[in-house]
């Protein structure tokens, strides 16, 4: 997989979608207040490829192959 922006070559970071595992600190009804400082975070699914991936220099979707 791999992924290009088609208004530059030189544009190399995107923003996409992945699902995580987290820790959290709960009130009494398991309502998040905050992230424990020291979390254990886990990567449940990392990016696919039916995403939408964004440029992160310019906007523009990028096409993912």
């Amino acid at each position: 997989m791999r992924a290009t922006c088609p208004n530059s070559p030189e544009h190399k970071e995107f923003v996409t979608c992945a699902t995580v595992c987290e820790d959290w600190i709960v009130d009494e009804e398991g309502n998040w207040t905050t992230t424990p400082k020291y979390s254990d975070t886990v990567t449940v699914h990392g990016p696919n490829i039916d995403n939408v991936w964004t440029c992160t220099e310019c906007g523009q979707e990028a096409v993912v192959e």
